[in-house]
């Protein structure tokens, strides 16, 4: 990864490598150069001299945010986050960025400026995690801002985003789990049964292979996801979407899980129907199932069984729950999560419910008597 937005890496060879921009192709894609040293100083101090030489010092004023950003955008995110990552940029740029403050000079932007900002999308409505998102690509766009000369200072360098109060993950009562697993009937059952007793994500489920399930260990290998994201706009008509088929969503997330026995029975009956062991794909054929699809189903099977404010992603955070009621260990639950860290599954996926609440009482009322 590059150090400070500068773009310099630290090569396999021990050496540093610097890259910069030195201008366009006839088709529009950027060309760089590449400056190398065994020492940080040494390539920071080179690479800066062959900015300055092929123009990259803007003069300061010359430029509107949203220049900068889609300066930023294709020079340095393209290329180093995954495809359905910078769409989702794209996305956030679009529609909370550019409305707001695309129009405003770099020098003219002020710290009171950005706070605006957050404030109005705030006062919209947004959830915490979408305003924190769009205030990290304006921070990222502006360091970058720095680094090449364009502004002095970083004016978002000392504003925090304060975190608002989570709200409170629906997750499956006991009674409703059992529901689900005795109405669970077709592709679609068995979609459900896997993501509320394995864990899986909706677009971890969606890619399975036949070749990712290992009959005589019971376990499934989750290496692959998929999201529809979107391409880009083109002479002002709406963006179009597309199912992108990549690594699921961290490098833990790779991870190999163990299927209940009932769970392997039920696939190899479903393979044996409709000749699914001639496919590629579990619940696809030549390719994956459509996660947008498989979630409208889910949300139209849970209102004909009375199971009400669900939808796929709470099967996870019911697996998650019903494995930290049965005593298993944070570490443990967060292995079988993908997550990175236990925290996450900490703050996440530990939900506890009014039964438990009152049994937790009960307990410390009994010792005390």
């Amino acid at each position: 990864m590059p150090r400070h937005g500068e773009n310099i890496y630290k090569r396999k060879d021990g050496r540093y490598e610097g890259r910069y921009v030195i201008g366009k192709t006839r088709s529009g894609k950027t060309r760089f150069g590449y400056v190398y040293g065994r020492q940080y100083k040494q390539v920071k101090q080179r690479l800066l001299e062959r900015k300055a030489q092929y123009g990259q010092r803007f003069p300061q004023g010359s430029m509107r945010l949203a220049e900068l950003l889609s300066l930023w955008m294709k020079s340095e995110v393209y290329g180093g986050v995954k495809e359905a990552s910078f769409r989702a940029y794209q996305a956030t740029i679009r529609k909370h960025l550019l409305p707001r403050l695309g129009f405003v000079p770099l020098t003219s932007l002020t710290p009171a400026m950005v706070c605006d900002f957050v404030a109005s999308l705030e006062a919209a409505g947004l959830s915490g995690s979408t305003i924190k998102g769009a205030f990290r690509l304006l921070n990222a766009g502006l360091r970058f801002a720095v680094e090449e000369g364009m502004i002095a200072k970083n004016p978002c360098r000392r504003i925090r985003i304060q975190p608002k109060e989570r709200a409170e993950q629906r997750v499956l009562t006991p009674q409703e789990q059992e529901r689900l697993r005795r109405g669970a009937q077709g592709a679609d059952g068995l979609m459900t049964l896997l993501a509320l007793y394995t864990g899986m994500r909706l677009g971890e489920v969606c890619a399975l292979k036949w070749a990712d399930i290992h009959w005589e260990s019971g376990t499934v290998s989750v290496r692959r996801s998929v999201q529809r994201v979107c391409c880009e706009e083109s002479a002002g008509r709406a963006a179009k979407t597309r199912l992108v088929v990549g690594l699921p969503k961290t490098a833990r997330s790779q991870r190999l899980l163990p299927v209940p026995a009932f769970l392997l029975e039920r696939l190899s009956a479903f393979r044996q129907t409709a000749c699914r062991a001639q496919t590629d794909f579990i619940f696809g054929r030549e390719r994956p199932a459509e996660p947008r699809t498989v979630q409208r189903r889910f949300c139209k099977a849970m209102r004909e069984m009375g199971v009400q404010g669900v939808h796929f992603h709470t099967l996870r955070h019911s697996f998650a729950t019903r494995l930290l009621e049965l005593g298993a260990d944070v570490k443990t639950v967060s292995v079988l999560l993908g997550h990175s860290t236990a925290r996450i599954t900490l703050d996440f996926y530990a939900h506890s419910l009014p039964e438990d609440q009152r049994t937790a009482v009960e307990r410390l009322a009994a010792c005390a008597g």
